[in-house]
């Protein structure tokens, strides 16, 4: 499987490269009154409109959380735009059905542009249960690549509505 990756603070994190539609530089955003917090808000990328997820608050992290993994290097930020249900059918049935269950157009927000990366299947291992920074149901697993780990995200779970919102105590803005 071909992995972009990217680096949310200094956590190293990978999602299949066929659910990718484009990377972009952070670009102005309408922010989504009385959406959950961990919705940065609505983009519009020629005219495509476009919800960021802003992963720090899907993983619940407080604002110590947030400048522990940060640093003192200020971020530039980048949305991976993914694509939708719809479009990864075309390429996968058995991809869009089991990782894509989106229809609208979403995004992600991180920190640090990665590579593209070949990771065997055979050599990704369940996540594991003391990770920190990213709760077990966001991880479809992890691989070792050099001296990282690299954590692949299940996209489905981030994306899902079947989650609450997430505590007023992570991170604000």
């Amino acid at each position: 499987m071909l992995v972009s990756t990217f680096h949310l603070g200094n956590i190293y994190i990978g999602v299949d490269i066929l659910l990718v539609r484009e990377i972009n530089r952070s670009m102005e955003y309408t922010p989504i009154p009385g959406s959950p917090n961990y919705i940065r808000g609505m983009l519009n990328i020629r005219g495509r409109i476009i919800t960021l997820f802003d992963l720090k608050r899907r993983f619940s992290w407080t604002r110590e959380e947030v400048a522990r993994q940060e640093g003192k290097e200020p971020l530039k930020q980048y949305n991976v735009i993914m694509k939708t249900h719809h479009e990864v059918m075309r390429i996968s049935r058995r991809l869009a059905d089991t990782q894509c269950t989106w229809e609208d157009p979403v995004g992600l927000v991180v920190d640090r542009l990665g590579d593209v990366r070949n990771v065997p299947d055979d050599h990704i291992l369940p996540p594991p249960a003391n990770l920190k920074g990213i709760s077990a149901p966001f991880i479809r697993g992890v691989v070792r690549i050099e001296k990282e780990l690299l954590v692949i995200l299940n996209i489905a779970k981030i994306f899902g509505t079947d989650e609450h919102p997430s505590s007023s105590s992570s991170v604000d803005g």
